[in-house]
């Protein structure tokens, strides 16, 4: 019963709900260059993050990348948030793929309290293509995976697994005009005893390139029985390796900003967002590879 009651104290430290609704597989950024430009993800292309993030995004995809990051949102010590994952190209005519794999642990005196694990796979192609636009088509396939510890009187809150399902669409304009949107788990999947029902969101989003080396980003997410949220950022190469990004958002109302570094198919990313109230800052670290046909 400690252990239970001591991770219902930390759920609501990190802003969750300890109440059966909503309490499971909140959002959480996985992209540090997403989180410097406010949390957006939409409309701006990380191929090895569509998957997650909108697999309408594969569409355009030729050639491959890998990413791995890793943050501790608001810098709570208990608590640990891995992504790891792939954008693979197939074929132009039938499409690519994306796969994605992330990890949120709760532990405390070294007993996880509270493991969530969601797998993804996605595939994205094109739909439409001429000299002046594009439209890319996607789906993902999540299975969730959650699991609980044990107390200390020997109660087994158990595990349990659910799937999910996202749609996702990006619609490029003139080359510099990219509007995205993703509907996150169309099928109301639920998990556990209680029939908890995962979080449903669409999200919609534009990004513009007014010049080469810049891009400024908006979206607007709304959850089911959530306030609508507002998401704007913008990133700037100061040099053709080095970039700075930032970004505000709303619900609550943070700052961001960070910066990328590449260095020929190496990029290192680093995003941090303000706590949004009494927490402390999240920073967020990123590692991405890329090999083949040309940059995004």
């Amino acid at each position: 019963m400690i252990r239970k009651l001591t991770l219902i104290t930390i759920l609501a430290a990190l802003g969750l709900s300890a109440a059966p609704a909503n309490a499971l597989f909140e959002q959480t950024v996985i992209n540090p260059r997403g989180r410097a430009m406010g949390e957006t993800s939409i409309a701006v292309t990380d191929a090895a993050f569509a998957a997650f993030a909108n697999p309408g995004q594969l569409g355009s995809l030729d050639r491959t990348e890998v990413a791995a990051t890793y943050v501790q949102p608001f810098r709570l010590d208990f608590t640990d948030f891995f992504y790891a994952g792939a954008a693979i190209p197939i074929d132009p005519k039938y499409g690519n793929l994306g796969i994605g794999l992330s990890h949120f642990k709760v532990s405390y005196e070294d007993v996880s309290l509270l493991k969530e694990t969601q797998m993804t796979l996605a595939h994205g192609f094109n739909l439409y293509n001429d000299i002046h636009s594009r439209v890319d088509f996607g789906y993902s396939l999540n299975l969730y995976s959650m699991e609980f510890a044990e107390t200390v009187s020997g109660i087994d809150p158990g595990s349990d697994v659910a799937m999910g399902v996202d749609l996702g669409m990006n619609i490029t304009v003139h080359r510099r005009t990219h509007i995205g949107f993703q509907v996150k788990n169309l099928n109301n999947p639920i998990i556990g005893l209680d029939e908890e029902e995962l979080r449903r969101r669409l999200t919609g989003g534009v990004a513009y390139e007014p010049y080469e080396g810049v891009i400024t980003t908006f979206e607007i997410e709304s959850e089911l029985d959530e306030d609508i949220r507002y998401k704007g950022g913008a990133e700037m190469f100061l040099t053709p390796a080095f970039a700075l990004r930032a970004g505000v958002t709303t619900g609550p109302n943070k700052l961001t900003g960070g910066f990328g570094y590449t260095y020929e198919n190496i990029g290192v990313n680093y995003g941090f967002s303000s706590g949004g109230g009494t927490l402390e800052a999240t920073h967020h670290f990123g590692l991405t590879f890329a090999w083949g046909g040309e940059a995004q």
